[in-house]
């Protein structure tokens, strides 16, 4: 497959040498947007991100719409700060109607570290839920799914490179694969 991709990345450079050569300005502008895209494509399926220190990698499996209640404070470890966060999350989630959804979400998953606290997909949600969460302050993320199963099984790594290398993620186990995911948060 990557293969296949090289080859048509490679066509079109050929074509974008030919739009140059003729001073065809509409021509280039379309194959450098081709180009782009295809190479956008190959770094999403094959991105590996890698710390030199640690030598752990992961591999962009899949981007998804999320919608997340953001923090408002520097260390939300202090004092009661996080019950309240998740009273007022599950009183919003409730409100909205998706509550179930989110629950539903979260029971096919363990958090095992993160740093954000309050997260639901968007596509398991009624468009009248993700407006009320909108209007309630919550934000709409795309958030990268990396898989770290080629590089490691060691979750302390795991979560030593997500603390150097990202700003907003959770680090989560799928039951149903048993897989160690990090959502990171572009």
């Amino acid at each position: 497959m990557l293969d296949s991709k090289l080859a048509t990345i490679k066509h079109y450079v050929y074509e974008l040498e030919y739009a140059l050569k003729i001073e065809n300005v509409d021509m280039v502008k379309n194959i450098s947007r081709v180009i782009r895209e295809k190479v956008d494509e190959v770094e999403n399926n094959f991105n590996l991100l890698t710390n030199s220190a640690t030598g752990i990698y992961s591999r962009h499996i899949n981007t998804i719409d999320f919608l997340y209640k953001p923090i408002d404070v520097v260390d939300p470890y202090q004092g009661d700060y996080l019950q309240k966060f998740a009273a007022a999350r599950t009183f919003e989630l409730t409100k909205a109607g998706a509550i179930v959804e989110h629950n539903d979400f979260w029971k096919a998953h363990s958090i095992l570290k993160s740093n954000v606290f309050g997260l639901v997909p968007v596509d398991m949600i009624s468009e009248e839920s993700l407006y009320t969460l909108l209007k309630l302050g919550w934000q709409r993320v795309e958030v990268d799914v990396l898989d770290f199963s080629n590089s490691t099984r060691d979750t302390k790594d795991i979560f030593d490179f997500c603390e150097t290398n990202f700003n907003h993620y959770l680090a989560i186990k799928e039951h149903e694969t048993d897989e160690v995911l990090v959502l990171n948060f572009a």
